[in-house]
């Protein structure tokens, strides 16, 4: 009957919530998806039953729709905590992860505390990578108990076994600070070094040079000037030496006639 599935239904829901509230903090690999899959399918199942054979007897049946509301609550802790993406396609992703933690433990139970930062270095790398690889196909709806497994594995990792450390020495900080604050200093005096060697250079090359020549004296101007007129030929000399004579003579005559009239 309708009651039956009801109550049927109830001690469902009650199974799976005792399930998630008793491993909401996990004791070794045993968490929410893991431990209460079968929980949440059983009572899933019995939930679309109800709906099937009684949807009009429990359906809007109240204000408060507490069928339909209380399934849905439960229902999305279980989708929040991403629990279907623990198995989904591609095998049992969960499997294969805690098997990677599992060889991550026997390697630190079986190891010297001052060792396993090296000896078990390659386990937890591996776990990583599987990690990241898994973040990258999902989108990073990765699901809880894969979640909660690599966080408290890396806390473990970097704080309580002190294998990554990150913590920056303070020589080492105070080197990189020295050279920042020396750095434009260093580039200012390089500068300066290199203009004065150009100066230096400029300089040297014009002592090398040899001087200029004096200016020539004036008389050698003048020698260099009669040197370069033209030498008339004598026959020219001898025609322009005739008529200088000939108009000097004829300036005597006129002279003589002139003062022989007065």
């Amino acid at each position: 009957t309708c009651n039956d599935l009801l109550h049927r239904l109830a001690d469902k829901q009650s199974r799976y919530v005792d399930c998630t509230t008793t491993h909401a903090i996990p004791v070794d690999d045993n968490r929410v998806c893991g431990s209460c899959k079968q929980q949440n399918d059983n009572m899933t199942e019995d939930y679309h039953l109800l709906m099937e054979k009684c949807s009009d007897v429990y359906k809007d049946a109240d204000r408060l729709n507490i069928v339909i509301t209380t399934h849905q609550l439960l229902e999305g802790l279980w989708n929040k905590a991403n629990c279907e993406n623990c198995y989904g396609s591609g095998g049992h992703k969960l499997d294969n992860f805690t098997k990677l933690y599992d060889d991550f433990l026997i390697c630190n139970r079986t190891t010297n505390a001052q060792d396993i930062c090296t000896k078990c270095k390659a386990q937890y790398l591996e776990m990583n990578d599987f990690y990241k690889d898994l973040e990258k196909l999902q989108n990073r709806q990765i699901c809880f108990d894969i979640q909660d497994i690599m966080n408290r594995t890396r806390v473990m990792w970097s704080k309580q076994l002190k294998c990554c450390q990150r913590e920056v020495q303070m020589t080492t900080f105070l080197s990189s600070v020295g050279v920042v604050a020396l750095l434009p200093l260093l580039l200012f005096y390089g500068a300066a070094v290199v203009l004065t060697k150009r100066r230096e250079a400029r300089h040297g090359l014009l002592n090398e040079q040899e001087p200029e020549l004096d200016a020539p004296s004036t008389s050698q101007l003048i020698t260099a000037a009669i040197l370069a007129t033209p030498i008339e030929p004598t026959a020219v000399e001898a025609a322009k030496t005739e008529k200088i004579s000939a108009l000097l003579r004829i300036h005597e005559e006129s002279s003589d006639l002139s003062s022989d009239e007065e």
